[in-house]
């Protein structure tokens, strides 16, 4: 597995240690002359499971006899019957004998006689989630006597209490020796006080043995016991991971935070539900907050501001409290400053401070050190999205806000520590996460493409490569350098983020919106409570659907870490990568590790039902476009006699209906509201005014002397940019209503090819061949005769090149531009 590839919690490569075993168990078992110690492994490995519970006795409760604290637990471990752990931490004393402390009599012998004591009579633990990535545990065991019953369910049938189920090969092949070993001691439960702890010790050992131990700690989420004809109770507990009771993890507690401007904290009848439904919970109350700092009652923002004063990263450290700092990233753990990876959060001292890397594989999230930190900046946008002007001095009272929009892992955290289970130990501890989630951008990557861009700013932005149609815009200039979505990747050098894939953890995210979504599932819950799958899914649906749709992000809990990630089911290796290394498992031969297998090939009653559907399409296919199926190609050269051709109902209903759909003007509408938004005019069509044309020139430097224009000569290709787009724009205008439509579909070839003819040239040549008059100290002198002139050839040529004919309105529309924008008449020749 290459350093840097983070694609999956499952479907990535083993382990080193376990693909190692492997090919120590194919070499063993395809010897020829074997030892006695391998023969025993061969015919005699079985498996030992052994379960202990976390639950504790208070201190003055006489019920169990005076045991107190974790005593009972370590009295009553199951396995072997019941094990006794309360000598020594490194003693388990097998139970023998008669008498309430013995194999039989536990409980008393009065009534019933001498009965067994508990044991387990079955497991079953397999992994579930629809990448199998969660851990499902049934523990079936019985007692004999009501005294058993008592203690049992005192320890093991306590709904939400925790259990930790160990299980491993009583003999196993050691990596690093090849010699046969057995498992003999089990983790020191007793003396380990916290969760994370525990998973670290858990995956010590895994490594220890070789992948030949694997252990749990699950919630009992429900159990069951009967009575059965010899008197004894058949008992059944079922335990869950922490990923597994997501579903029921409401994110809306009841709480807020002391405002930090001087507004009207009672303003309820906002149209904006970010300030409406400000102390709706303690989210509620946060994100209001980080929307209002230094927005609501101040001066307005022009075009993009990327926020990260210490008012706002004050604010930030109030939320996230002793769990993170902001203002001193240093001072966090090794876990937190790495983004709570999966494949770490288990891992032995990530929870500690390090002065230095531990693990160099995962990238470390940028810090705040006096420059602005990605993951937790806040962007502020000066126009109002939905058509109207900003309201003067962004008064609450009225629309017209600017937009505040917050990274989407800035966003889980506030989630995190503003809504979510945590647990400690006792008051002193620091609370923990009952459930971590995974934000950091390097190694959470989704599918991204050149122009891959968001179509709706109510939703979402995001700093991708470049905008499509070639469009240009000193606002998505800024996102893209301060939220590098597809920004140069620093920790994979000479791989570029189009292998890695998008960083989508710096999708920018509009906190109204976000608001919006947590009232929608708050009215829709008899008791408005908010539960993090309803939202989180929500909100990464929207993402992915104003950003066209090309995403699948899908949620993905992992249980032997207690971590979230959210995956993309569209982002796929890129060729360029190293293909993965396979372990091979054969079935079949002398090497063959497995005791049986079977092959079974099977269709599945949706996909059977396309392919009969397919068949019956033959020999013309099926007409409706929701049911052009790729299955027809099965039955190629052949068709069905009795049941020719079959249609869709509402097609064949208009089947004389043709709609003239004009793709060409279409594209022509996108690229107009994609630069729409993205130079703050809203979401119309922008305006090719002289009066805007005179602004834009102000921006790039252009200068006036005696009628003249001068400008600083690295700007010469924005310069001649913007003259083209003004040139196509009226071209494309004049040509809408032609009842040709290739030539509107031609005008946009030539219009790309110009644009690329002109990018491959430096501010030089472009500055020849505008024919400039002088050209002194970096200034270029030129006239709009001159710019247009060159754009007009350029443009010409290509469109002659599609061989358009020339007597058309273009034309026309050429000669008018011309004279309206330059005084000058030129026309095609």
């Amino acid at each position: 597995m290459a350093d840097l590839d983070y694609t999956n919690i499952a479907g990535s490569p083993f382990q080193q240690y376990v693909d190692t075993q492997i090919e120590k168990r194919k070499k063993l078992v395809d010897k020829e002359n074997r030892s006695s110690s391998e023969l025993q492994w061969l015919t005699n490995k079985n498996v030992w499971v052994r379960v202990s519970s976390g639950a504790n006795v208070l201190y003055g409760n006489k019920r169990f006899g005076g045991l107190e604290g974790d005593a009972l637990s370590k009295k009553y471990i199951l396995q072997s019957g019941l094990i006794d752990h309360t000598e020594s931490p490194t003693n388990f004393k097998l139970r023998s004998g008669l008498g309430n402390d013995g194999a039989y009599g536990m409980g008393g012998s009065e009534s019933f006689g001498f009965k067994p004591m508990p044991g387990i009579t079955g497991i079953s633990i397999k992994t579930g989630g629809k990448l199998g990535t969660l851990k499902e545990t049934t523990i079936d065991f019985m007692c004999y006597n009501m005294e058993q019953l008592n203690i049992m369910e005192a320890l093991y049938m306590k709904l939400g209490f925790g259990l930790l189920v160990e299980w491993g090969h009583t003999s196993y092949i050691d990596n690093d020796t090849e010699k046969i070993e057995s498992v003999s001691t089990p983790l020191p439960f007793y003396g380990i006080h916290t969760k994370e702890k525990l998973l670290e010790e858990i995956t010590a050992n895994r490594v220890k043995h070789s992948g030949n131990y694997d252990a749990t700690w699950g919630t009992v989420k429900n159990f069951t016991y009967s009575l059965i004809d010899n008197g004894a109770f058949k008992c059944q507990i079922q335990l869950v991971g922490a990923g597994d009771i997501l579903e029921s993890l409401k994110i809306n507690l009841s709480g807020e935070y002391k405002s930090n401007a001087p507004i009207d904290s009672e303003f309820t009848s906002s149209v904006y539900p970010v300030i409406a439904d400000q102390k709706s919970s303690t989210l509620n109350s946060a994100l209001f907050n980080i929307y209002q700092n230094n927005v609501l009652n101040q001066s307005n923002v022009t075009g993009a501001l990327i926020d990260f004063g210490q008012t706002y990263i004050d604010w930030l450290d109030l939320i996230f409290k002793n769990h993170i700092s902001i203002s001193n990233w240093t001072s966090n753990p090794e876990l937190v400053r790495k983004g709570f990876h999966y494949r770490l959060i288990n891992k032995p001292g990530m929870n500690d401070i390090h002065t230095v890397d531990i693990d160099t594989n995962v990238p470390t999230i940028e810090s705040y050190i006096g420059t602005p930190s990605a993951l937790f900046s806040r962007l502020i946008m000066g126009y109002e999205i939905n058509g109207e002007g900003l309201s003067e001095g962004n008064n609450i009272n009225s629309t017209g806000l600017e937009q505040v929009y917050i990274t989407l892992g800035n966003l889980l955290l506030l989630i995190k520590y503003t809504g979510m289970l945590f647990h400690k130990n006792n008051e002193k501890d620091t609370p923990k996460p009952h459930i971590y989630i995974d934000v950091n951008p390097e190694t959470n990557r989704c599918y991204t493409f050149p122009g891959h861009c968001s179509l709706d700013p109510t939703v979402c932005l995001i700093g991708s490569e470049k905008l499509p149609f070639g469009i240009t815009s000193d606002i998505f200039s800024s996102i893209q350098a301060t939220f590098p979505f597809y920004g140069d990747n620093k920790n994979a050098p000479g791989i570029g983020d189009a292998d890695l894939g998008g960083k989508f953890m710096y999708t920018l995210v509009n906190i109204d919106w976000v608001t919006g979504i947590l009232k929608k599932w708050r009215t829709a819950d008899q008791k408005g409570n908010v539960y993090f799958i309803d939202l989180v899914k929500d909100i990464l649906d929207g993402i992915s659907k104003a950003t066209g749709g090309y995403n699948e992000f899908r949620i993905v809990p992992d249980d032997d870490s207690g971590c979230i990630r959210i995956l993309d089911d569209r982002r796929v290796t890129s060729p360029t990568q190293a293909p993965p290394t396979y372990t091979q498992i054969p079935v079949l031969g002398t090497k063959s590790l497995a005791y049986n297998f079977s092959y079974t090939s099977k269709i599945s009653p949706n996909t059977a039902a396309m392919v009969v559907i397919a068949a019956q399409a033959q020999p013309y296919g099926v007409q409706g476009a929701e049911n052009a199926l790729a299955f027809s190609h099965l039955n190629k050269g052949m068709y069905n006699r009795l049941d020719t051709i079959s249609v869709d109902a509402a097609n064949e209903n208009n089947a004389t209906t043709k709609v003239n759909d004009n793709s060409n003007q279409r594209y022509i509408e996108l690229r107009d509201f994609i630069e729409g938004i993205y130079n703050a005019t809203g979401t119309g069509a922008r305006s090719t005014s002289l009066e805007e044309t005179k602004a834009a020139e102000d921006a790039l430097g252009v200068k006036e002397k005696e009628g003249i224009s001068q400008i600083p000569l690295t700007q010469v290709k924005p310069l001649v940019l913007l003259k083209l787009d003004l040139i196509y724009d009226d071209l494309r205008e004049a040509a809408k209503g032609l009842k040709n439509e290739g030539e509107l579909e031609n005008l946009k070839k030539a219009y790309d090819a110009t644009i690329t003819t002109i990018n491959s040239q430096d501010g030089q040549a472009l500055a020849t061949a505008v024919g400039a008059l002088t050209l002194e100290n970096g200034q270029l002198t030129y006239t709009d005769k001159g710019v247009y002139n060159l754009i007009h050839d350029k443009l010409e040529s290509e469109y002659k090149s599609q061989g358009i004919i020339l007597d058309t309105e273009i034309e026309k529309a050429w000669t008018t531009l011309a004279t309206k924008q330059t005084g000058i008449t030129r026309t095609w020749y």
